[in-house]
């Protein structure tokens, strides 16, 4: 058994019984519950003035559409770890069987106990499990090493695109790739990430500070140039017209997500088809994994994700691996390393093989 003593936990979940059987868990593992509870304002405002916590724990099983002002404001305003759990590969056939078995609660326990590690015991972490893995500053350096096989026409007819599709743990684990990826690779980015309205300039900003490329928020009559990342809006139905240019229908985003990032990837897809990829990063639930399926079976797409170990909650990248669809998985940063390799030497169509698992 995971020890967590000394680890001040708190608990929220739609469900009065999920509650306290996780109190019940979680204290036996030497957990200190300081908090337990349905996700509500005053759950939110408990963790600002009052109550004491290291890590937060959220059961998404239950549904919080009641809730979205204070799943809101839990995560604008508390400045603290938060694990999301849902099972998505679960059926339940008996609504009120929702406990959880003793294997989910042990990897429950284990990653609240990696939330909460010290960041350097983590970086030093990262570095042993990335020994052998190639360090990015050599494939930098190579890429440079190779730059003239790189200065290809930046025309949109021979431009390579690939589409980020990302929800909830989304921006910190793109923030983490775009750091990692080099100015000097021959691509652009369109970043479809789920937010509430008012947040893609400010998630703009926050992304250009870090990225080699510039990342801007998409405007009606842009273009996808390399060395660029665009971020879909929220508020307006993004497309590319015949040119490849940047339009706005007059039409809501399909699906209960915005943007929605099944559309988004098959309108670049279908656009730029062999010439395009897709990687899907932290987030619930499964949007985009339908557009993946038709990009795989139209055009041999490629398509890669997060590892669900490094994911905040993993549902959308474990739906897209549940389906075959992805050819590899890694941390944010070990997908910048791949891409950046991928480009390293290359004279042919870049994205006409379909990978195999690494």
């Amino acid at each position: 058994m995971h020890n967590l003593r000394g680890i001040r936990l708190a608990i929220t979940s739609g469900s009065e019984p999920v509650q306290n059987f996780l109190r019940e868990c979680f204290i036996e593992y030497s957990a200190n519950v300081v908090l337990c509870g349905r996700l509500n304002m005053n759950f939110v405002a408990q963790l600002e003035d009052k109550i004491t916590a290291d890590v937060i724990l959220v059961d998404m099983d239950n549904a919080y559409e009641e809730d979205d002002e204070a799943f809101d404001a839990l995560l604008d305003r508390i400045d603290l770890p938060i694990l999301f759990h849902e099972k998505t590969s679960v059926i339940k056939a008996d609504p009120q069987q929702a406990l959880f078995s003793a294997q989910e609660i042990e990897k429950l326990a284990l990653k609240l106990s990696e939330l909460v590690t010290p960041a350097d015991e983590r970086l030093e972490q990262m570095v042993v499990k990335s020994a052998e893995e190639p360090m990015v500053e050599q494939v930098v350096e190579e890429l440079r090493a190779v730059h003239d096989v790189l200065q290809q026409d930046k025309s949109n007819n021979n431009l390579t695109v690939w589409v980020l599709g990302a929800s909830i743990g989304g921006p910190e684990a793109v923030k983490r790739f775009l750091a990692t990826v080099p100015a000097e690779l021959p691509v652009a980015f369109v970043l479809a990430q789920h937010l509430g309205e008012g947040f893609v300039s400010l998630l703009a900003n926050q992304l250009d500070h870090v990225s080699h490329f510039k990342v801007k928020e998409a405007l009606a009559g842009d273009s996808l140039k390399q060395g660029e990342v665009l971020i879909v809006p929220v508020d307006h139905r993004m497309a590319l017209d015949s040119s490849g240019g940047i339009e706005f229908i007059d039409e809501p985003w399909e699906g209960y997500y915005q943007p929605s990032i099944n559309t988004v990837i098959d309108d670049v897809c279908t656009y730029y088809q062999q010439h395009c990829g897709v990687i899907l990063f932290s987030g619930m639930g499964a949007d985009g994994v339908q557009a993946c399926q038709r990009f795989s079976q139209q055009h041999q797409g490629v398509v890669w994700a997060q590892s669900a170990e490094t994911c905040v909650i993993s549902s959308m990248p474990d739906s897209a691996r549940e389906a075959e669809l992805v050819s590899y998985s890694g941390t944010p940063e070990a997908l910048a390393v791949k891409l950046t390799a991928r480009y390293m030497g290359v004279t042919q169509p870049l994205l006409s093989e379909h990978e195999h698992n690494s």
